[in-house]
């Protein structure tokens, strides 16, 4: 309908509704993109655990070209170099990993009974609250129902059927940081190329550059820390006697990528090691106590110091992000999930139409 305003007749604009779709249309494209997360679990997660390796291994390979080693030579050092260290740290921890396996049944057998024996008093209690249940409860019917529990796979078929599953995922990790390391300027190009304004090509890809600069710094420092706290733990484990050291050394460097839980879980693991090794309960809890130090000094000294006083991300934003990651990806999601949010909030920040983002995740 036309409208009048004080002399000529203005018409509205073809397809203006008066209301700006942009709220709308970022909300439908989120939705979206979360639903591609979720449910393409089984081709993202490789790509993103390849790009967050990319932007880790980036620094090493740009030290080589500076020693005039062409790109793809240098990316083939380091990515299968780095492969070696993994197989050898790997083949180096299968036997004491399968021992624990192998032995699982016996040593909670074990942990049960140290655990009663510690918990004597409760345990009278309990029985007392046992028998007062039998003696005012119903009589169980002659007649009940049997039930019949079906056999389930040994724990042994489920690690030889998750292994199997994990070798192509591997290989195309493997190959696909290879392929981005090789022809990083290339793909920074393509990529800057896909983005809208292309007469601002230059600066975007110098933009790109800028993201993968401060977040290969991130990630480097803190897989470098993780490490550290992998072998003080081993350290500390191997000093007051716990078997299998290197093995929980490599659990408490993985789960300290976890925020919160990670290092909860690795805490109970290693007391529950030491306390299947130990007699004494004293001894036992010395295990996981030296490992609450290394963890503490690593959280309050270590790692401010090296990325500043704090993470680039609020806390609130860290345990949302591992909670987010968490829902969409399990236990890798969790793993992954401080990089990521990192990574997002540094994109963020180098992106005027996404600045209010990274205010909001800022520290």
């Amino acid at each position: 309908m036309a409208t009048v305003k004080d002399g000529p007749i203005v018409a509205p604009t073809p397809g203006h509704s008066g209301r700006s779709p942009s709220g709308i249309s970022i909300a439908i494209v989120t939705l979206m993109v979360i639903a591609t997360l979720k449910l393409g679990q089984a081709f993202v997660l490789p790509v993103v655990i390849a790009v967050l390796l990319t932007l880790m291994l980036s620094a090493p390979v740009r030290w080589l070209q500076k020693l005039r080693i062409p790109e793809r030579f240098a990316a083939a050092i380091v990515v299968f170099g780095a492969l070696g260290v993994f197989v050898g740290g790997a083949t180096l921890l299968a036997s004491p990993a399968m021992q624990w396996v192998a032995s699982a049944p016996e040593t909670m057998a074990k942990l049960e009974a140290k655990v009663r024996r510690i918990a004597k008093p409760l345990s009278a209690l309990q029985r007392s609250a046992d028998r007062m249940q039998q003696a005012t409860g119903p009589a169980a019917a002659a007649d009940a129902p049997k039930t019949v529990q079906l056999a389930t796979p040994g724990i042994f078929a489920r690690v030889s059927l998750g292994t199997v599953a994990a070798i192509p995922i591997a290989l195309t990790v493997v190959f696909l940081t290879y392929f981005l390391l090789a022809n990083g300027p290339l793909f920074r190009r393509k990529l800057a190329g896909l983005l809208p304004g292309q007469s601002e090509l230059t600066r975007r890809e110098h933009l790109l550059g800028q993201i993968e600069l401060a977040a290969s710094h991130f990630l480097m420092t803190v897989a470098l820390v993780n490490t550290g706290v992998g072998v003080l733990t081993a350290l500390a484990l191997w000093a007051v006697g716990v078997p299998s050291p290197l093995l929980w050394g490599l659990v408490a460097a993985v789960l300290n990528f976890v925020p919160y839980l990670g290092p909860v879980v690795t805490a109970t693991i290693i007391a529950l090691a030491a306390l299947a090794s130990f007699e004494e309960p004293a001894r036992a809890l010395l295990a996981p106590a030296l490992f609450i130090v290394i963890h503490l000094t690593e959280t309050n000294f270590v790692t401010p110091m090296l990325l500043g006083r704090h993470l680039p991300v609020n806390t609130v934003a860290i345990f949302l992000g591992l909670l987010f990651f968490g829902w969409m990806w399990g236990i890798p999601g969790a793993v992954l999930a401080v990089p990521l949010t990192v990574c997002v909030k540094l994109v963020c920040d180098h992106l005027p139409a996404l600045a209010h983002v990274g205010k909001l995740l800022d520290n």
